[in-house]
């Protein structure tokens, strides 16, 4: 037997005891070293479920913010899933999106939804889209719609239905039959296609609008003449005016001609209605300020 595991003076221990006791020495070193190596492993897992918790409460805040109708607040408590949600980081943005998109900024809210869209799992090639991308389509298509009705209300129909189509394409193989869309996506491209159609209607009549020439304005082709004005061409003189030609024509009722005239009792009459008309036109005209402000010139 070796001195160094003999017992100390004043104990005695059998070599089993002093064998056991080095074992069980050398084991508390063991689980001290394991220790050691898993308080990192260990501390990251704590700080993951602490990530994980916030992340609940945030979005039950969220939630709670935007069923009361506190959409800025949603948005602000959604915002921060950013940081906690490190496992699913498209919802974030989709939640925010979704949040601004119900406050009517539908332009920031594409911001934020685009992102969605990038971080958002993608099926595999060939295959339609997921419910989880579908849902994004959806919410981002909403708000393209919304910036399609602001340029409406603004009589900009073209950018109008600009915004509509691209709604549409948001919705490829999600509004229609079979897609992971649902109801909610079927609808949106209906009413959506319904609202193009209407943008497109107004803008072409603008643009044939924009065609016709405006009133009191020359259409640049020769035009019969005013009553009591003259054109410059070869046209008949109006009543009591020479033509200053040659040509000898007959005279008028006050003429030196010495021939007797008989005159048309329908033509009189049609004088003398026109002449009232004038005369009450005249007088309307002088009542009201003068001119009708249509722009035509009396």
């Amino acid at each position: 037997m070796s001195l160094d595991i003999l017992p100390p003076p004043g104990e005695f221990k059998t070599t089993e005891e002093i064998r056991d006791a080095k074992f069980a020495e050398e084991l508390r070193t063991k689980r001290k070293r394991l220790l050691l190596w898993s308080a990192p492993l260990m501390l990251i897992a704590l700080l993951a479920a602490l990530k994980l918790l916030s992340a609940v409460a945030v979005n039950m805040a969220g939630s709670s913010a935007y069923d009361h109708a506190n959409y800025n607040t949603a948005a602000d408590r959604f915002e921060s899933l950013e940081f906690f949600n490190v496992i699913e980081p498209w919802k974030a943005h989709f939640n925010q999106g979704t949040a601004v998109y119900a406050s009517g900024q539908f332009f920031q809210s594409t911001q934020h939804l685009a992102v969605a869209l990038d971080l958002v799992p993608k099926a595999p090639q060939g295959e339609p889209p997921a419910k989880e991308e579908c849902d994004v389509r959806t919410n981002y298509s909403l708000a393209l719609e919304g910036l399609g009705d602001e340029a409406m209300a603004a009589s900009d129909p073209a950018m109008g239905a600009d915004y509509y189509a691209q709604a549409q394409e948001m919705l490829s193989n999600c509004g229609e039959g079979g897609g992971n869309g649902g109801e909610e996506a079927q609808e949106a491209e209906e009413r959506q296609e319904e609202s193009q159609g209407e943008a497109e209607e107004q803008q072409q009549q603008q643009e044939q609008e924009g065609e016709e020439p405006t009133d009191g304005e020359s259409s640049g082709e020769s035009e019969t003449p005013t009553d009591g004005e003259s054109s410059d061409e070869g046209e008949s003189p109006t009543d009591g005016e020479s033509s200053g030609e040659g040509e000898s024509e007959s005279p008028s009722e006050s003429g030196s001609g010495g021939e007797s005239q008989s005159t048309d009792p329908q033509q009189e009459e049609l004088e003398s209605r026109n002449e009232e008309a004038q005369q009450s036109a005249d007088a309307e005209e002088q009542a009201s300020g003068g001119g009708n402000g249509s722009g035509q010139n009396w």
